[in-house]
């Protein structure tokens, strides 16, 4: 054994030489040939979809077989959300919900589907966007049918019912899901991509499309870079937020508007003071302070519906604006009095949109501006209308982005450009990012003789190395035979013990030890036609106002940068109940899907809770016995049958010796008796015997 450590610490040192000798060449051979994965643009759907706006969407292939979903891009979502058939189960035309809402996903119909349970949305949390949904893991891949998008499977997905999310929305947000505090956290779907080398590096560029534009311009989405062709270039760079949940933070310094006053040609500003904001593609609207929404009541003639929350235009202030067709600038900076800022300017055609029903309660459809009261800072937010006008570009990797004017060009040919991860290198020199204009160092060979000898201090490294791990040799060996002695005494004292005792050991099965069996809590979810008493008899409801826990809690799967799972685990944790909310709108589904108490709750049956039932002769019985009876009264099943009883102190009593039948004891039916023996009945004589058997010998 000792020979065979010593060759191999012979061989390591071999390696180290080489190493060291060849280094430089293999080093540089290695920058040379390093390529990176192309990025993957997202072909949108020829669809124009949404009940608060007009929207370009993707849509996703779910499950096995695969079903077709239409979805949003989110910034803040790492998950991928479809909608359920809950969400139309109550819609006056099926059919017509499914087609409105991006068609549905049949979990039930999926053969990969994994499911985890109920929780909460949370995203949008902070805009009063509310709902939960059923999640779990099933495949997802990009692109409808025949577009060959790359398909993965163990996705983390949640099926929707609620109405504030209409559509489902495809996450790319590459932060972790985290259903419980117990559980690894369940990879995203861009990280997915990257550890398969389908995309370079978890980074995206994305435009929300113009159906105004042209005869309608739709989406970009490019994953791991970015489309060059789709924007007007600028040197702004910004960077992350330190708000793990509003990363892609903007300062918004200004936003004016061109003045109608000829001898005023300066524009109306329109926000009083800066602000920052988030910005996210899940949602649609302009969440601004109030006082800038006020500045744009004035501006625009707006006026706030207080039943909807929103600013409804009639026919009268759309002809009046179209005719205006005023456009609207925002002005961003790193910080509030940051030189280096970026302009997008929205026309008017950009706040030009049409609501339907059931969007914030409405009965009819209705045209309205795209502005919200923010009543704090959390609610800063900037949704799709901007990104209509603003092509946006995200590097998680290096925690910065960019944000530009949408350049509308229709001759202009696709041009994709990848975003290497952060730590590749390329021929052994600082790599310039073609996005960010800075360089991601690289590491490069030692400096040592151009000739690649080995420099004094590889030379010193090489003997340190050899005496540590000679030292480390020496003490493993003494350290095994220390314990090989010492185990091998321990077999011996073992050996002697198990002599002595050999009458003493019992089995498990032969003390009749009994072990209880967890029963899980069933959990299933309440059927349409299902009232809220016949679910609570389960105990599977919460209070009315209650809420569920903050991310990082079993009550909502939260996100996090912790240490990524390879592969989702799926959890018993989150098994809950659907509450129906009773609504009665057009297309309400069941608008709060609770969970009930974040997971399973195993019920242990303890053996000393098992009911103390006696006989009539008032013995106690035993406890096999007692859970006999138990099985017998309340499963309605007999388990004693064939059973041996037990005596007092739960032993088995002692069985009497099998009858055996003697040639002697067998009696002749014409004597009647046995053979010369004794009588094999208590007649006396052969007369008597004669008498019981009748006459003849025929009697048998």
């Amino acid at each position: 054994m000792l020979a065979q450590l010593l060759f191999l610490l012979a061989g390591y040192i071999l390696a180290i030489n080489a190493r060291y000798t060849y280094g430089s060449a293999l080093d540089a051979r290695a920058d040379s040939t390093t390529t990176i994965a192309a990025p993957i643009s997202v072909t949108p759907d020829q669809n124009w979809d949404g009940i608060d706006g007009t929207w370009s969407t993707f849509t996703l292939r779910v499950g096995t077989p695969e079903q077709y979903v239409r979805t949003y891009v989110s910034f803040a979502s790492y998950q991928t959300w479809v909608i359920i058939p809950q969400g139309c189960s109550t819609a006056a035309d099926e059919s017509a919900c499914a087609e409105n809402r991006g068609w549905l996903f049949e979990s039930n119909a999926s053969s990969t589907w994994e499911r985890v349970g109920i929780y909460d949305l949370w995203i949008e949390d902070k805009l009063d966007y509310e709902g939960n949904a059923l999640y779990g893991y099933d495949r997802v891949g990009l692109g409808g049918q025949g577009e060959g998008g790359p398909s993965l499977r163990n996705t983390t997905v949640g099926g929707l019912a609620v109405e504030d999310f209409y559509l489902g929305v495809f996450g790319i947000n590459p932060k972790p899901t985290n259903f419980s505090d117990f559980n690894e956290p369940s990879t995203s779907y861009m990280t997915q991509l990257k550890q398969q080398s389908l995309i370079p590096s978890v980074s995206f560029g994305y435009t929300a499309g113009a159906h105004y534009r042209y005869t309608g311009e739709l989406a970009s989405l490019t994953l791991g870079g970015y489309d060059s062709s789709k924007y007007v270039a600028n040197d702004v760079v910004f960077t992350f937020a330190p708000d793990n949940e509003r990363d892609i933070m903007v300062a918004m310094q200004q936003i004016t508007t061109p003045s109608q006053i000829s001898s005023s040609p300066t524009g109306t500003q329109l926000l009083p003071n800066a602000v920052y904001a988030y910005i996210d593609s899940t949602i649609p609207e302009l969440w601004l302070p109030l006082e800038a929404c006020q500045a744009f009541e004035v501006e625009f003639g707006l006026t706030w519906d207080n039943v909807t929350k929103l600013y409804l235009v009639n026919s009268t202030l759309h002809s009046s604006l179209v005719q205006r067709n005023a456009n609207v600038t925002f002005t961003f900076g790193q910080g509030f009095t940051s030189t280096d800022t970026v302009s997008i300017t929205l026309p008017y055609a950009a706040f030009d949109l049409t609501a339907q029903p059931p969007f914030r309660g409405l009965q009819n459809s209705s045209r309205y501006f795209p502005l919200k009261r923010a009543a704090n800072d959390s609610q800063y937010v900037l949704g799709r209308t901007l990104l209509q006008e603003a092509y946006i570009t995200v590097d998680y990797e290096v925690s910065r982005f960019k944000l530009a004017q949408v350049l509308w060009d229709q001759n202009a040919q696709m041009n994709l450009v990848a975003i290497p991860a952060a730590n590749v290198t390329q021929n052994s020199t600082a790599w310039t990012s073609p996005l960010f204009g800075d360089s991601v160092s690289s590491p490069k060979s030692g400096s040592g003789s151009s000739g690649g000898g080995i420099g004094a201090g590889a030379i010193a490294g090489i003997v340190v190395g050899v005496i540590v791990i000679l030292a480390i040799l020496a003490a493993l060996l003494f350290w095994r035979h220390r314990r090989n002695k010492k185990q091998k005494r321990i077999s011996m004292d073992e050996k002697t013990l198990n002599n002595d005792t050999n009458s003493d050991a019992h089995s498990d099965a032969a003390t009749g030890t009994v072990f209880p069996k967890a029963e899980l809590a069933g959990s299933e979810p309440i059927l349409f036609g299902m009232t809220h008493h016949d679910a609570d008899r389960k105990g599977l409801l919460m209070p009315p106002n209650s809420r569920m826990g903050t991310p990082g809690s079993p009550g909502s799967p939260s996100s996090h940068y912790g240490t990524d799972a390879s592969s989702p685990h799926p959890s018993s944790a989150g098994e809950g109940t659907y509450m129906s909310s009773g609504s009665n709108t057009l297309l309400s589904p069941l608008s709060n899907i609770t969970e009930a108490d974040s997971k399973s709750i195993a019920i242990y049956e303890m053996p000393g809770d098992m009911p103390s039932v006696k006989e009539k002769d008032g013995r106690q019985l035993s406890e096999k016995e007692a859970i006999q009876r138990r099985e017998m009264l309340y499963n309605g099943v007999d388990s004693s049958a064939g059973v041996t009883p037990t005596s007092d102190n739960g032993e088995e009593p002692p069985r009497e010796p099998p009858r055996r039948v003697q040639a002697e004891h067998v009696v002749d039916a014409r004597t009647g008796l046995a053979a010369g023996r004794h009588r094999a009945f208590s007649f006396e004589g052969a007369e008597g015997a004669k008498d019981a058997f009748g006459t003849g010998g025929s009697g048998l």
